[in-house]
């Protein structure tokens, strides 16, 4: 089975939906394969990890959040799968090089 992108940016706005964090386990496993194997097949197909391919959509989500609402940086966090407000801010500044204040119309 080969996942495309399209299959994995709908896993994940579907586990932002529900407030949950997306696992590249989980979604392995909706697929019937390992994580190992969806892992390396997903890395020779498009030259990127799937784990930084989901939380670059996860990054996105936030950064529209951030930018259109006046929900604190806790709530966005949660809202957009991250389990807490420090992975949160960690996997931005490793995604975009900023924070999640810096670079953003509303302060937070």
């Amino acid at each position: 089975m080969r996942v495309s992108k399209l299959v994995v940016a709908r896993y994940v706005r579907d586990c932002l939906r529900r407030e949950d964090v997306p696992r590249v386990s989980e979604l392995a496993q909706l697929h019937g394969m390992t994580a190992a194997s969806l892992s390396r097949a997903f890395r020779l197909r498009f030259g990127v990890r799937i784990s930084d391919f989901m939380k670059a959509i996860q990054v996105r989500a936030a950064q529209r959040l951030l930018e259109r609402t006046h929900l604190n940086t806790t709530r966005i966090a949660y809202l957009c799968g991250f389990g807490t407000r420090r992975t949160f801010f960690r996997t931005f500044r490793r995604v975009t090089g900023q924070s999640p204040a810096e670079g953003t119309r509303n302060d937070h």
